[in-house]
């Protein structure tokens, strides 16, 4: 047997396999026998049946036998191929077997290329500071107290902070805005909607949340809202539309003290000593796991900045199929059509594809990085990761278990996610911490 490799373009090259006709005569040899031990042959018992026989009677079973032998052997020794890392092999072609001549496989593969893994032991990783101080825990439990608020219907004036139950409905000129947005219909007509009377950081259209500031109960008023040029919404991008609104209804948010019984009681808490103690004490650990989501994603940009290296092609394209093809799911899942995403086709590939270049290059890493530290995938870690998986899928644990070990390319691709998830970790850890002056994203 020889062994002969030849490059056929990016990371991907065609290793030819060649064997001489006496090994192939051995292999079918070999099948024939195996054959001959199974086969029902009427006047001879099981493995007795002369060879020709076996060979009349069974010509293209024995062929295709012939095939897996000599395509195995093929396949292993180019694994075994101690200067070649194989990221994927994509077709083993054997040809038209002859059992009493030299055959050649051709076996194309996509390969690992060869790069200097960063220094990631002393990657610079910037965190914010995790003490909480007298401000944080006031805003904390304020927030716990507006999500237990009441909202009581008043009869007066709107004022900031009440939520109000009106109607809308927008107009260009003549044109109503309904029209021109049909999946966005929060721009362009409701009825019987909610507005936080001044919330101009929600959703929606911040000139009504303002304007219907110092309205009452069955007042109705009219108001113009300016678009800004490149707002997301292509048809209203520039414009001003003019809102005709009406009130129906006036609540007021009222909250719970913080230290009244009905609010310290559906926390479960005595006093409100200890709910700060509480409240102190979860923002900490809050902000230690938001240091380190963002220690991650720092590690993450920085292997994505590293120098550019061939990657394997068929990756790449599987990647970005399925970028692809969730993306487009979410979009129709959001509203838009099948023809607008056809429109876009071209340019929502190329960011498939770029998306998934990062993919594989940070894939390709961690997994040098994983090789290098001897980082490896346990038989806890996978029934630990299998078991948030299930509960995230609200699913029984040991249902997902057994569908994934039915799934071998599944099963692979699920522990791949989790070496990998160990490594970034791993990396993360190592790095060197920097502490921002300023309270801010790390990652910015």
């Amino acid at each position: 047997m020889n062994l002969e490799i030849k490059d056929a373009g990016t990371a991907r090259k065609i290793a030819t396999v060649t064997f001489e006709s006496n090994e192939v005569s051995e292999k079918e040899k070999q099948a024939c026998l195996e054959l001959s031990r199974v086969a029902n042959i009427p006047g001879f018992r099981k493995g007795k049946a002369p060879l020709p026989m076996i060979r009349k009677r069974y010509t293209k079973e024995l062929l295709e036998e012939l095939n897996r032998k000599i395509s195995t052997e093929a396949y292993e020794a180019v694994l075994s191929e101690k200067n070649l890392r194989v990221y994927s092999i994509l077709k083993v072609d054997a040809g038209n077997l002859d059992p009493n001549s030299s055959a050649s496989v051709e076996i194309t593969i996509d390969v690992e290329p060869e790069f200097d893994l960063p220094d990631y032991e002393n990657f610079e990783l910037e965190i914010n500071p995790t003490e909480v101080n007298e401000s944080d825990v006031a805003k904390e439990i304020q927030s716990l107290c507006d999500q237990r608020a009441t909202f009581e219907i008043v009869e007066r004036k709107v004022e900031a902070g009440d939520y109000v139950k009106c109607s809308y409905e927008g107009k260009i000129g003549d044109q109503a805005v309904a029209d021109l947005v049909p999946e966005k219909p929060i721009y362009g007509k409701q009825s019987n909607t909610w507005e936080e009377a001044g919330q101009v950081k929600g959703m929606g259209v911040e000139a009504i949340a303002e304007g219907i500031i110092g309205l009452a109960k069955e007042d109705s008023t009219t108001l113009k809202a300016s678009f800004e040029e490149d707002f997301e919404v292509a048809p209203l991008a520039g414009k001003t539309v003019e809102y005709s609104i009406e009130i129906h209804e006036v609540r007021e948010k009222k909250s719970p003290e913080p230290d009244s019984k009905e609010f310290l009681e559906s926390l479960k808490i005595e006093n409100l000593e200890e709910l700060n103690e509480k409240v102190k004490k979860d923002l900490s650990n809050r902000k230690e796991r938001e240091n380190i989501n963002a220690k991650r994603q720092q590690v993450t940009q920085k292997i994505l900045e590293m120098p550019e290296f061939p990657l394997p092609q068929q990756a790449v394209e599987d990647e970005s199929n399925t970028i692809f093809q969730n993306n487009a799911q979410r979009a129709i899942q959001g509203g838009a059509k099948q023809e607008e995403i056809e429109e876009k086709r071209d340019e929502l590939w190329k960011q498939s594809q770029s998306q998934a270049q990062s993919r594989v290059k940070l894939t390709i890493t961690l997994g040098r990085i994983a090789e290098k530290e001897k980082i490896e995938v346990k038989n806890e870690d996978l029934a630990q990761a299998a078991t948030h998986e299930a509960m995230m899928m609200r699913k029984d644990p040991n249902e997902f278990i057994k569908e994934l070990t039915q799934d071998r390319a599944r099963l692979n691709r699920f522990r791949q996610d989790i070496l990998h998830d160990k490594t970034l970790e791993f990396v993360a850890n190592k790095g060197k911490e920097k502490v921002c002056e300023i309270e801010g994203d790390p990652t910015n």
